[in-house]
């Protein structure tokens, strides 16, 4: 993770937001590689984020310390506002940069009240959380349906770095709830198909056309 001073467009997209950069003098702009982890589940949350560039994937722990991935990937709005609103002083689930993503980050420490009492934030709060519930049902009620080629082949197209997937694939079965073998098979058969093609430690995109048919509307945006 790198830290930076705010920039002129991280005033104007907090502006949008009804907030004045101005009065939050401990806000930076975060930037984190591919890889890096936001926040983790459990511990303290120390920021609100507002994502300017790059993706991240939400997981979630379960009892048998598995993670599950969260039907949706980040790229764009607030980061921490289901804890904010909450009161909520820790993450409720993993947050992992897909690809290089950049936030600007507002201690909560030190503006939860602020924040709290700016009524045009919490409006669009208010809006973009009715938005997540949507997208959030909308994606589980599809992964439901979907079986594993869907699943997987969108899960491909959100995480792959200029056309190539390299995710450790012990760890993408386990999130995406398969076992490794039929992850395995799944891989094997996209490359039959010349959808992928195999590279070193992980998997070109031949085919991204078809590779976007086969995974359909899942974890849209």
């Amino acid at each position: 993770m790198k830290k930076h001073p705010l920039s002129k467009p991280d005033h104007q997209l907090l502006s949008q937001y009804g907030l004045n950069a101005a009065k939050l003098k401990n806000a930076s702009r975060l930037s984190f590689e591919k890889g890096e982890y936001l926040s983790r589940e459990g511990e303290s949350l120390r920021y609100l984020y507002f994502v300017v560039s790059g993706k991240a994937k939400v997981l979630l722990s379960l009892s048998d310390g598995k993670q599950l991935l969260l039907a949706y990937f980040i790229s764009r709005g607030i980061i921490g506002d289901i804890e904010l609103m909450t009161d909520v002083k820790t993450n409720h689930s993993t947050l992992q940069a897909v690809s290089k993503l950049t936030c600007i980050a507002i201690p909560l420490a030190e503006y939860r009240q602020t924040l709290k009492s700016n009524n045009i934030f919490i409006n669009h709060v208010a809006k973009e959380l009715a938005e997540k519930l949507i997208t959030r049902a909308i994606n589980g009620a599809i992964t439901t349906l979907q079986p594993l080629e869907a699943r997987l082949c969108a899960y491909i197209l959100q995480s792959a770095s200029e056309e190539v997937f390299q995710d450790i694939l012990t760890e993408v079965a386990a999130m995406l709830g398969a076992s490794y073998r039929h992850l395995l098979r799944c891989l094997d058969k996209l490359c039959r198909e010349a959808v992928l093609s195999k590279e070193g430690r992980g998997y070109r995109i031949i085919n991204p056309q078809i590779l976007s048919e086969k995974a359909g509307d899942l974890y849209a945006i």
